[in-house]
C-alpha cells in the first residue's frame, strides 16, 4: 500500500489508472467497505481520506472523538486491499474550486478511471461540487462515476456518528458488528497504584487516547494484543469509586498472564459490555465481583474469534 501525505503538489502521480472512493472513513465501517467493494477490480483500488477530521477545520475547538486514529484507519484500509491512499488536509483544499480538485487531484495525481461515492457526496469550495459535476467532468476526462446508497442495518444507515454513539453508551459489540472489526484502544502501559495486584487481579493500565472516543464507564470482555501475543482480558473503564475515585483509566486484567509490561504497547479489542462500574461496600465484595467478571469474560472470549 502506498500512502500520499503532505502538500498535494508534492504527491507523485499514480503509475496505474485507479478506481477511487472519497471520504473520512472514520472506523472503516461496513458502509465504507461497501464503497470499496464497488471499485472496478481491473483498476488499482484507491481511497482519498482526511486528516485532521474536516470538523476540526470547519469548527475549530470542537474536534470529534474518533473511532480510529489515522494509523488505525490506514491499517484497516490496507487489510481491505486498498493499494493507494491520499491523505487530504481540508485546510489545503477547502477554498479549491470543485473543477480544480478534479483536475489536480483525481486526474493528475490519481489518474482516475472510476469514482464511487454516495449520492449526497459534496466537495470543493462551499461544497459546490456534486455527483452531477463529477459525471459531467468524467465525460471530459475519461472516468466513470458510480453512486451507491447508504448501507443500512436495523432500518438505520450505518454511519460513523451512529457507531460513535454506540461506543459511548457501552454497546461495543453492536458497534463492532457495524464496523466489521473490533473497536480498539492502543496505548503504552503506565504504572497505576498497584492496588489490583494486592487484590489478586493485577492490571495493565492505559490512559484514554486524547482524540479517540472512549467506551462508557464499566467492565468489558476484551481481546488483547501485546506484540505478537494474543490474550484475553477483563477491562474496567472508570475511576475506581470504591477507593474514592481518581482519573479515568482503562485497566485491563490480562487472563493467565503475570509479567511486568510497563511502557509496552497494548491493544485492547472491546468485545462485550459486562456491567457498569460500581462502588462496593467492602473490598471483599469487590474481589468477589472481580472474580465473577473474569469468569464471565473468559467464557465470552472463548466463543468469539480472536480477530473479527
Amino acid at each position: 500500500m502506498r500512502v500520499l501525505r503532505g502538500a498535494i503538489a508534492e504527491w507523485g502521480a499514480s503509475a496505474e489508472r485507479t478506481a477511487v472512493v472519497i471520504g473520512v472513513f472514520d472506523g472503516v465501517h461496513l458502509g465504507h467497505r461497501a464503497l470499496i467493494d464497488r471499485l472496478d477490480p481491473s483498476l488499482a483500488p484507491a481511497v482519498l481520506t482526511f486528516d485532521p477530521h474536516p470538523v476540526e477545520v470547519l469548527r475549530p475547538g470542537t474536534p470529534p472523538r474518533l473511532i480510529t486514529t489515522l494509523e488505525e484507519r490506514l491499517k484497516l484500509l490496507d487489510e481491505a486491499e486498498v493499494e493507494l491512499i491520499g491523505v487530504l488536509d481540508l485546510r489545503e483544499i477547502k477554498e479549491m474550486a470543485p473543477e480544480t480538485f478534479v483536475n489536480q487531484v483525481l486526474v493528475d495525481k490519481f489518474r482516475v478511471n472510476q469514482v464511487v461515492a454516495g449520492d449526497d457526496f459534496r466537495f470543493g469550495k462551499d461544497r459546490a461540487g456534486d455527483m452531477a459535476l463529477l459525471r459531467s467532468m468524467g465525460g471530459s476526462h475519461d472516468f466513470t462515476v458510480e453512486s451507491i446508497d447508504l448501507v443500512e442495518r436495523s432500518g438505520e444507515a450505518i454511519s460513523s456518528s451512529r457507531i460513535r454513539g454506540l461506543i459511548e453508551t457501552g454497546h461495543v459489540g453492536d458497534a463492532s458488528h457495524l464496523m466489521g472489526s473490533w473497536f480498539t484502544v492502543t496505548g503504552g502501559v503506565i504504572e497505576g497504584d498497584k492496588r489490583g495486584r494486592l487484590l489478586g487481579y493485577p492490571t495493565a493500565n492505559l490512559r484514554p487516547p486524547r482524540r479517540k472516543v472512549v467506551p462508557a464507564t464499566g467492565v468489558y470482555a476484551c481481546n488483547a494484543a501485546l506484540g505478537d501475543r494474543r490474550l484475553h482480558s477483563a477491562v474496567n473503564v472508570g475511576v475506581r469509586p470504591t477507593f474514592g475515585g481518581g482519573e479515568l483509566l482503562i485497566e485491563g486484567h490480562l487472563l493467565e498472564f503475570d509479567e511486568e509490561i510497563y511502557g509496552e504497547e497494548l491493544t485492547l479489542e472491546f468485545v462485550e459490555y459486562l456491567r457498569p462500574e460500581l462502588k462496593f461496600d467492602s473490598v471483599d465484595d469487590l474481589i468477589a465481583q472481580m472474580r465473577q467478571d473474569v469468569s464471565e469474560a473468559a467464557t465470552i472470549l472463548r466463543t468469539v474469534p480472536s480477530r473479527m
